[in-house]
Order: structure tokens, then sequence, then C-alpha cells
């Protein structure tokens, strides 16, 4: 589509050429009317007919009146082509504005169209997506069903399996049971009698193991008394009736892990002395040999008592 500013240029040219145009007419004109005053070189003198005479001049007025009147016309006639062209520039202007409208409006349609033609794909499509999401939704709901009734079927299978297993497990109970009456009553008998005598025998094999654990305590209680009489070196302020009483605590390697005066002689000189027998002996080496049993039982924690005469235990 023109623009309007594209009629100004043609516009103007022909307003410029209508101009020149009339110019050179007038021009002409003015000279006419010059050389019909000018005066000729030669002078010739001749009889003028008056009436012939005011007979030109009427006819040459009447053809200056049509030269004017020709010239109006033309001048008319130039001023109409001048609106003609101005009409036909402002028509076109208004055709090229009226196209230059149509084509907004039909832009327009088509945005609308095209836009009517999106909205309807996406609602097609999200149709499209929420039909398949249903159809997948009943699929997963029917086959939920399906595997639902399936598991009742095989439970209530099971169930009927179970009962039927259950019924001849007490039939079967039932028939054992009876027979398990004669048998109880003879075993409880007969347990009772083993029972007795697992007891008995218990007791002696109890007896005689704690015998024999009390046998070797001894012999490892003489073991520890001797190592640390040994290695007690008695203050000269020791006294006949004095005691002091030491718990040791031993470790499975035979290590004194600790040891600590629970009742005083009432002369720390004597208590220490107690103390460092104790320590000078350091590890009974022999404990290693004895039975984990016997040792947590009788040597995991010992007392000993010291008396200036004598060391008991």
């Amino acid at each position: 589509m023109l623009r309007s500013g594209s009629y100004i240029l043609p516009t103007l040219l022909a307003v410029f050429l209508h101009v020149v145009v009339v110019a050179l007419l007038a021009n002409s004109w003015f000279e006419h009317e010059e050389a019909s005053k000018k005066v000729p070189r030669h002078v010739q003198a001749r009889i003028v007919d008056l009436t012939s005479h005011k007979a030109l001049k009427k006819e040459a007025a009447e053809a200056k009146a049509r030269q004017k009147a020709e010239q109006r016309r033309k001048a008319e006639a130039e001023k109409k082509q001048i609106a003609d062209k101005k009409r036909k520039a402002a028509e076109e202007k208004r055709k090229a504005a009226e196209k230059k409208r149509q084509q907004d409006i039909a832009k327009k349609k088509a945005a609308d169209k095209k836009r009517q033609q999106e909205l309807a794909k996406k609602q097609k499509a999200e149709a499209d997506k929420k039909r398949q999401a249903e159809v997948k939704k009943q699929k997963e709901i029917a086959r939920k069903k399906a595997a639902a009734e399936k598991q009742r079927k095989a439970e209530a299978d099971k169930q009927r399996k179970a009962e039927d297993d259950k019924a001849k497990r007490l039939a079967e109970a039932k028939r054992r049971l009876e027979a398990e009456k004669q048998a109880k009553a003879e075993a409880e008998a007969e347990q009772a009698r083993n029972k007795a005598l697992a007891q008995a025998i218990a007791d002696e094999e109890a007896a005689l193991r704690s015998e024999q654990e009390r046998a070797a305590a001894m012999g490892y209680e003489d073991y520890i008394v001797d190592l640390i009489t040994r290695n007690w070196r008695r203050s000269p302020s020791a006294r006949n009736g004095m005691l002091v009483e030491v718990t040791i605590y031993l470790l499975p390697s035979g290590r004194v892990n600790d040891r600590q005066v629970t009742k005083s002689s009432g002369d720390a000189r004597f208590d220490n002395d107690a103390l460092r027998a104790i320590d000078r002996v350091g590890v009974f080496e022999k404990l290693q040999e004895m039975d984990p049993v016997v040792f947590d039982r009788y040597f995991r924690k010992r007392i000993l008592r010291f008396r200036p005469e004598d060391l008991r235990n």
C-alpha cells in the first residue's frame, strides 16, 4: 500500500507544470497586445472605411473576448484537472487507507482464526490427554479390580483349604490325644523317676565339683599366702594383736588390678607394709593355670588379713 506522502512530489510537479503553461500563454497574450500597438516602419496612407474599421474593431474585441474566454476555459480546465488530480489522489489515499484497514482487518481475522485454531488444538490436546488419562485410569481400576478378585478368590481357596486341613488336623489331634493320654501317664511316671534320679546325680556331681573347686582353690590360696609372706617386710613398730585387712582385685592373668585397705590396724606403717608386700609380688603367675570358673568364684576378689605374728586369709 502506498503512503500518503508518496503523492506530494507528483502533485507538486503537476502544479509547477501548469504554472509554466499559464506563464507562457500570458506572455503570448501580452506580446500580441504590444504587437498590435507597434508603429510600422513604413507609413502607408490609404483611405479607411470607418464602417469597416468599426467592424474590424468589434471583431478584434470579440476575438479578444473569445481569447479571454478560451483562457478562462483553459484555466478552469486546468483548475478542474488539478482538482481532479487532488480528488483522485485523495481517493487513492482513501482507497489505500481502506485497503490498509481491510488488510489490518484481514490480519486480525487471520490472527484470531489462528488463535482460535491454536486454542481449539490445545483444547483438543487437553481433551485427548484427559481422555487418555481416564482410559488409563479405568484400565488401572479394572486391573486392580481383577487383581483384587483374584486375590479374594485365592484367599477364599486358601481359607477353605486351611479349614479342611484344620479339620483333618483336629481329627488327627483328637486321635493322637487319646493315644497320648495313655502315653503321658506312663511318661509322667517315668519322668518323675528320671527327674528324681537326675536330681540325685546332679546334687552329687555339684557336691563333688564344689569339693574339687574348693580343694583347688585351697592349693592356690596357699600359693598366694606363701608368695606374699615371703615379700612382707614387717616394720619395727609391729606388735602382736595388730590386724590390717586388705582387699585385692585380680585379673585372670594373675596380675593385681587393685588393692586397698578395707580395715586399718591403726598403724599406717604396718598398713603400708602389707600393701608393699602385695605390690612386690605384682603377678601371681600360677593363677593363669586356674579354671576360669574357679577363678571368678574364689579369686576375682580376695580379702587378706595381715597380723605381725603370721599372715592368714
